[in-house]
């Protein structure tokens, strides 16, 4: 569906429509498609779903076109008003003429007015693209890295509601919990090793990690496949609290590693990921964790982990590398 948004009058005086379409629209697919189609693989397959297909999540592109035809984008992928800000493209042509900016304060006007809460991305540190996000609202997570958020409310009642105990339940990872994830691993709480097979260390976004998951998901349940991951999610808020993983060692043959990182008010509740996972046979099983989460290693030994080994100062806790973190071995035969 698409909504015009006004025009906008670039720096050469040219006036151009600005709109939004929201997935699926199979009118304008190809037009996105087209203007996107820079992107690598996994990106364009994630837009020609979201153009495509009903995925169950608010899937926007925020354009400028000349009748029909797109000189600029800015996408947003929510759920229930909370996802990831991205896409930021103008033609080469048309670039130096403001365009990105008065789209985007286009698109922020709308994400307050459609009951958005929060959007999360990423961007070079300190680069005129970090500079310009955050002349819109967008705040950097940690000092040196690109990673920026943005709240319509105040961060805190924010995280207080998306997090608050409650009922939940255990699902296979959908689309609706790419946009879901961000707030839990980008958020500031205890272990820096969250998912190894989705080399998600640190405060970093699931835009891409859980974009590969999805699609590898799918292809498994096509195949009639287990799948590999499995999500906890507050039932009312549909937070993402806790998530479970498993995928085989790049290096060591019949070696399966296997990963579970929860919010912290969700730990006891999250301790069945890890059972209710497929497992395939393998020669060990293999799972690591840093000593900032005893509430991790806990549940590694309830499930029948050892810590058997420990890098020594193995991983920075922050972008900015203020503090290297071991990192513990823990091995199931």
């Amino acid at each position: 569906m698409y909504t015009a948004l006004g025009t906008v009058r670039l720096k050469s005086g040219e006036q151009v429509e600005a709109g939004v379409v929201l997935g699926p629209d199979p009118e304008w697919a190809e037009r996105v498609e087209q203007l996107l189609g820079h992107k690598g693989p996994i990106w364009q397959w994630g837009n020609s779903a979201a153009v495509r297909r009903e995925l169950g999540i608010e899937a926007r592109y925020y354009l400028l076109h000349r009748q029909g035809t797109p000189l600029a984008n800015i996408s947003t992928f929510t759920h229930r008003g909370v996802g990831h800000f991205g896409h930021v493209w103008t033609r080469p042509e048309d670039r130096r003429q403001g365009a990105a900016s008065q789209l985007m304060g286009l698109q922020m006007a709308h994400f307050r007015q459609t009951g958005g809460q929060a959007l999360f991305l990423g961007t070079g540190y300190d680069s005129a693209p970090y500079h310009i996000y955050a002349s819109h609202g967008f705040v950097g997570l940690e000092p040196k890295s690109g990673n920026m958020e943005f709240y319509t409310g105040a961060k805190a009642a924010f995280e207080v509601e998306f997090f608050a105990k409650g009922v939940v339940h255990e699902d296979e990872v959908r689309w609706r919990h790419w946009p879901a994830s961000g707030p839990l691993f980008l958020g500031d709480y205890p272990g820096v090793v969250r998912c190894a097979p989705l080399k998600l260390l640190g405060r970093k976004s699931t835009e891409g990690p859980f974009l590969d998951l999805i699609e590898a998901e799918e292809q498994r349940r096509e195949r009639g496949e287990a799948r590999r991951a499995r999500v906890l999610c507050q039932t009312a808020s549909q937070a993402v609290v806790a998530l479970a993983y498993w995928d085989w060692d790049p290096l060591w043959a019949s070696t399966c590693v296997v990963d579970v990182y929860s919010h912290p008010e969700f730990w006891e509740d999250s301790l069945e990921l890890l059972p209710s996972l497929s497992l395939p046979a393998a020669e060990r099983y293999v799972a690591y964790c840093d000593p900032d989460c005893p509430a991790k290693e806990h549940a590694l030994a309830l499930a029948g982990f050892k810590n058997t080994a420990t890098f020594a100062r193995r991983v920075a806790a922050d972008r900015a590398r203020t503090r290297l973190v071991d990192v513990q071995v823990w091995e199931r035969a």
